[in-house]
């Protein structure tokens, strides 16, 4: 009796901050009640309260940035990855603000299992790229990039917080044309979780992209870690 009590009162809390979500008592990215505030408010524990934001968090409604507390979760970007366009353009196209920041480049050895799988020589050297990207300021993605350098010497000394593409296009004349994707639900594991300001375990989204130019050689395989709640992929096909 005192699980189902327990869990009648967390459900509670979770439809009455629902409620003022919709009603429009907050708004994107405005601050929610703490968990002790919450249990003063519902007599209730930190286990329950904390509880209740859980399930909202899994439904996408909020979410929680790391020692700062819970926030209500922005209108989700429609993301379709098969398409050309660069981060900051397909954003702005759908009236949110968007930026790159990039964390590290390097020269490393292609992993082996990444080498076999795109038909490179084991310790193939590769241009290594990894970026964060954000959405109306909030971190929302971290994007890990193996590029092949063997048709764009030199790509590292320009600046690689604006669009990847763009640059291939007009200083290498590069055309990624074959494209294999993967897309599957994971959590976020604590490098990349930190990264995003967020908790080890949340819950996200992975894409994985391997592409080819159109010489049909290796160009790039390009990871993106998302929070679950920033995006929803959206694909349109025309007939043929």
């Amino acid at each position: 009796m005192q699980m189902q009590e327990r869990r009648a009162l967390y459900l509670k809390i979770r439809d009455y901050l629902a409620a003022d979500i919709a009603a429009g008592k907050w708004s994107e990215n405005d601050k929610l009640p703490s968990e002790r505030q919450l249990t003063e408010q519902f007599s209730t524990t930190r286990v329950t309260a904390r509880q209740a934001l859980a399930q909202l968090e899994a439904e996408g409604l909020i979410f929680r940035a790391n020692r700062r507390g819970w926030f209500v979760t922005p209108p989700r970007i429609n993301y379709d990855p098969s398409r050309d366009v660069g981060f900051v353009r397909y954003v702005q196209e759908q009236g949110f603000s968007a930026r790159t920041q990039t964390l590290d480049k390097q020269l490393v050895e292609l992993p082996d299992k990444i080498a076999d799988e795109v038909g490179l020589e084991r310790g193939t050297p590769v241009y290594e790229i990894l970026r964060r990207r954000y959405i109306n300021d909030r971190p929302c993605l971290i994007e890990k990039i193996y590029l092949n350098p063997k048709n764009c010497p030199g790509v590292l000394q320009y600046s690689l917080d604006g669009s990847l593409w763009n640059l291939l296009r007009t200083e290498y004349e590069l055309e990624p044309v074959e494209r294999h994707l993967e897309i599957y639900p994971q959590t976020l594991e604590h490098r990349i979780a930190d990264a995003l300001d967020a908790n080890t375990g949340t819950t996200g989204l992975y894409i994985r992209r391997i592409c080819r130019d159109q010489h049909g050689e290796f160009l790039e395989l390009d990871e993106e870690f998302w929070l679950h709640n920033a995006l929803k992929v959206v694909v349109s096909v025309s007939p043929f």
